[in-house]
């Protein structure tokens, strides 16, 4: 069993520092109300264009849209410029948000275009500036997430985490991995141990944590404060569960068919709420498939569903498989 400490963020407590990840086209609110089920202490939102919360684009602010059910939430923004993140941030902090997070670590190219996300590594004292903007304009917590660095060449992560220390954010998240790397290789965790080292804020860390145990094993070898968790959660929201269960030197709980199949069915039905009428195959299909993965026959399943037209066909051939499971 391990010692059980709180993080704290700013004046936010967050009992072990569950923490979900943010996840573009992922963790949208049905997904977040799912995990919160299920023992996250804090939920982060998609990433959310600053520049698009600013101009006001309808697409942008559905992606804050929110639920009590969810709280407290953590809103992501991106983007490069000061003054339009902080005035964006504005916004997030009016609509509710607990804690608002700026993306500096991702490595998707549209974003790195906008001198956004991983770019923003080559700049450290940028990285302050930003953070600084959006410290002097709002008062609720402030966290930063960010890369070791753009390449193997130039891993600057402590330089960046002083950065973002000295520009008055309350906590940074490390995913060890570098800009170039994107989610391939292996995450470094010895490099979270080294920031811990280096800052006195809290430090989260990230990366490559998929089974309860995990949890515990990147608090023991790095010290870190609390544990973010993402691709891990996808049809699993019972890993933050089971890792407060082992936490407390309980028995883990094992989900049985039936469950996963309600699980599944609840996430459905709040996602089609989150749609307000509006039609996804393709997303649906996609959280349908998270539930079946690792079960015996699922790859049928996938190819079952790819063919499927409608909402009721794709999930009548998913309880048909879990009833054949459960059989």
């Amino acid at each position: 069993m391990t010692s059980r400490t709180k993080l704290k963020i700013g004046d936010l407590e967050l009992d072990e520092g569950l923490i979900l990840a943010p996840m573009a086209g992922i963790t949208d609110l049905s997904f977040r109300r799912i995990i919160k089920s299920f023992g996250a202490d804090l939920v982060t939102s998609e990433m959310v264009s600053a520049e698009g919360l600013v101009r006001n684009r309808a697409s942008t602010r559905f992606l804050i849209n929110s639920h009590r059910e969810e709280k407290p939430l953590s809103i992501q923004l991106f983007g490069s410029e000061p003054s339009v993140i902080s005035e964006a941030a504005c916004i997030v902090a009016d609509e509710g948000a607990d804690v608002i997070d700026l993306n500096m670590g991702c490595p998707v190219p549209k974003v790195l275009r906008q001198g956004a996300g991983a770019q923003l590594l080559r700049e450290p004292k940028k990285i302050k500036e930003i953070v600084e903007a959006v410290r002097r304009v709002v008062s609720i917590p402030l966290t930063v997430k960010t890369r070791s660095g753009w390449s193997k060449s130039q891993i600057n992560i402590l330089e960046v985490a002083r950065a973002v220390e000295d520009g008055g954010a309350d906590a940074i998240t490390i995913h060890p991995r570098t800009a170039k790397q994107g989610f391939s290789g292996k995450a470094d965790w010895y490099v979270i141990s080294q920031v811990k080292q280096t800052v006195t804020i809290p430090v989260i860390g990230n990366g490559d944590v998929t089974r309860p145990e995990q949890v515990s094993e990147m608090k023991q070898l790095t010290g870190c404060n609390g544990v973010m968790i993402g691709r891990g959660a996808m049809g699993n929201p019972w890993l933050f569960k089971q890792a407060k269960e082992l936490a407390r030197g309980e028995r883990v709980s094992i989900p049985s068919v039936r469950e996963r199949l309600e699980i599944m069915g609840r996430h459905l039905d709040l996602y089609k709420e989150s749609l307000a009428g509006r039609q996804n195959l393709s997303g649906i299909r996609s959280r349908l498939m998270w539930y079946s993965k690792g079960l015996r026959g699922s790859a049928r399943l996938r190819a079952s569903l790819s063919g499927c037209r409608d909402w009721e066909t794709m999930i009548k051939v998913c309880e048909d498989f879990f009833a054949t499971l459960e059989e």
